[in-house]
């Protein structure tokens, strides 16, 4: 038996998903704020992307689980034929700990102490940007040469969807805090604003994954996966 796996169908079936759980959100929101109706047997909670232990969050977290497998899978085939494997490794382990974070929401325990340490207000509101944003400037810096060292399309892909998962978890997280600090949580504004920071987030691990195939397969071609009894 033979698995086949084509990018172009994992990024379409991913991208499905993610348009269906953001027409639930909006229908969640149109229910509970023009309707006045805010769980619907349950099914408002349940596809609310800013809400955890629901539909969206686990999604969120087998994509980003799924991003850490295929990079350690790439670590370990790039040791096999002797190529530098270690920075493939650690951003592995790095998006294991997303994983976790949004399972958990650990980020969310730094907002209070962040915010009463340095008084943080603003669009820092939610102050868990700030330690999050500075080990995101470190990590940028430090993956430059790794970058430029993949192929050109592989590269602009990682870009692209770097770039989108960081303008909806931090640049919409920081609108958000900025609204939510004037004018609650509770509105149809604050809403939006959380329903394109998570969009952005899922479609971007959506291309991410995509391109984390798209080099699997130019680099290693067709790989067989094999089930042996010692």
């Amino acid at each position: 038996m033979e698995v086949k796996i084509v990018p172009q169908r994992v990024f379409k079936v991913l991208l499905s998903i993610v348009i269906v759980l953001l027409v639930a959100n909006v229908a969640g929101i149109v229910a509970t704020y023009y309707f006045g109706h805010d769980y619907v047997f349950g099914f408002v909670p349940l596809f609310n992307l800013d809400m955890e232990s629901n539909i969206p969050t686990l999604f969120s977290s087998v994509q980003l689980l799924l991003s850490g497998l295929l990079l350690f899978f790439i670590s370990r085939l790039l040791k096999r034929k002797g190529e530098k494997s270690f920075a493939w490794l650690f951003l592995s382990l790095i998006f294991l700990f997303l994983a976790v974070d949004e399972t958990a929401s650990l980020h969310e325990s730094l907002i209070d102490p962040v915010r009463n340490t340095i008084h943080a207000s603003g669009v820092f509101y939610y102050a868990w940007v700030i330690p999050y944003g500075l080990l995101l400037l470190i990590f940028v810096a430090s993956y430059i040469k790794f970058l430029l060292r993949l192929p050109r399309d592989i590269m602009l892909l990682f870009i692209t969807s770097g770039m989108l998962y960081v303008t909806g978890a931090l640049g919409f997280e920081l609108l958000g805090g900025w609204y939510a600090e004037r004018y609650g949580e509770v509105s149809v504004v604050y809403a939006t604003l959380y329903t394109f920071e998570e969009t952005l987030e899922m479609t971007a691990i959506s291309l991410f994954i995509y391109s984390l195939l798209r080099y699997m397969a130019d680099k290693f071609g067709n790989l067989r996966l094999g089930f042996y009894n010692e």
